[in-house]
């Protein structure tokens, strides 16, 4: 079989800066067998976004982007997002976001506890409930630490670029985000972006907003809140839209890239026969951790439920290539075990070297940067030559 004969698919993985790097290194492996150039569909998540984004709207050569990229993570983003925070034109209108929507948020918080007391008390009725619905944060948060993220990326790096501007030929990209409102993937996409239960988003979104919603962990940054425009089987409507960070609904980013979707009820459904599937998961745990306080225990459940998820998304790959339905694919996995790698090369990058390097978007060291990189490239190199020679 020949290259012509795939339609690879992408998948970045979330992560932060470490699945950045990681994706680096798995690309520098596909650029050099002459495979990147030849991906139709790049989906994305959180770290994952940002790496991808930053390929899929510049037209460099692989070496330059590679340089760049570098120093991105070098400086780390984190800074940025700071400075934007506290120091620029969205400062203001963070501070009055925080006294409008806020405080109304705040009250109407206080009326709902009432109420909900009334209802402890026997005091209740459709009335009440309908009042109470109503008080959930009436006004939008419209400017936040994550807008001012927003601005940052787009200041710095994709200069006003919407997402019908990509510049890759040949390429489409899916960003992938969660709609918290009705907990259902939200896809930004070069083609089209939206999610099934709103529909097709009627106006194109910048860039930096669409990485930026792609990468803002709830616990650590606010969702963006917005009304957009739909239209959906032909009827337009505005819908309140609270977009936070894609791994919450499926943190590999292979979701869109599943055959069989149907574009009557899913967003960007996309013709792919071989995924390749970048993962900068830690991998199973060795048991040392003790989760006594309610902090740890959290902390395990939320890394419980995104192992088990990526535990049926890789045992999905496997039917889906058993019964013919994609031709095959990769998985370099960061947290892969060392010892069940087939051939693994001597001077191997080992996985306790890298799988939990923090996931935040602090500058980072050029020797975890290279660390990080070379386990992501021998890792593809490997499974490519293993099981896909021909590639």
């Amino acid at each position: 079989m020949t290259t012509e004969e795939y339609k690879f698919g992408l998948a970045l993985s979330g992560g932060g800066s470490r699945a950045a790097a990681f994706h680096l290194g798995c690309m520098r492996a596909l650029n050099d067998r002459s495979i990147l150039d030849q991906v139709c569909t790049i989906s994305t998540v959180s770290g994952g976004s940002v790496i991808g984004a930053l390929w899929a709207y510049s037209n460099d050569n692989f070496d330059e982007f590679d340089a760049r990229m570098q120093a991105i993570l070098r400086k780390g983003l984190k800074g940025g997002i700071v400075r934007y925070t506290l120091f620029s034109r969205t400062t203001l209108k963070i501070a009055a976001t925080l006294v409008s929507s806020g405080v109304v948020a705040a009250v109407c918080s206080v009326v709902r506890l009432a109420l909900s007391l009334l209802g402890v008390i026997g005091v209740s009725n459709s009335a009440l409930r309908k009042l109470k619905k109503a008080l959930q944060a009436p006004l939008p948060r419209f400017s936040s630490r994550t807008t001012a993220f927003a601005e940052f990326l787009d200041s710095e790096f994709f200069k006003g670029a919407t997402l019908k501007d990509i510049k890759r030929k040949n390429l489409q990209i899916i960003i992938n985000a969660t709609e918290l409102r009705t907990e259902s993937a939200y896809r930004f996409g070069s083609m089209e972006s939206g999610c099934w239960r709103f529909g097709k988003l009627v106006d194109d979104t910048k860039v930096a907003k669409a990485v930026a919603a792609s990468a803002s962990f709830p616990a650590i940054l606010p969702a963006l809140d917005e009304q957009r425009r739909y239209i959906k089987r032909g009827e337009t409507s505005t819908h309140r839209t609270i977009v936070a960070d894609g791994g919450v609904y499926d943190n590999l980013g292979t979701s869109c890239l599943i055959p069989g979707r149907n574009s009557n009820f899913s967003t960007n459904v996309t013709e792919t026969n071989f995924i390749i599937a970048c993962v900068a998961g830690q991998g199973i745990p060795d048991g040392s951790n003790l989760p006594y306080f309610w902090p740890s225990r959290m902390v395990a459940t939320i890394s419980t439920i995104h192992r088990r998820t990526h535990s049926m998304t890789f045992d999905l790959l496997h039917r889906l290539q058993s019964s013919g339905e994609i031709k095959g694919f990769l998985l370099p996995y960061l947290g892969q075990n060392d010892s069940a790698l087939p051939c693994p090369p001597k001077d191997l990058v080992p996985r306790d070297a890298t799988f939990d390097y923090p996931t935040d978007f602090d500058p980072m060291s050029q020797k975890d940067l290279d660390m990080l990189a070379l386990r992501g490239e021998q890792l593809t190199r490997n499974l490519i030559e293993t099981y896909f020679p021909e590639l």
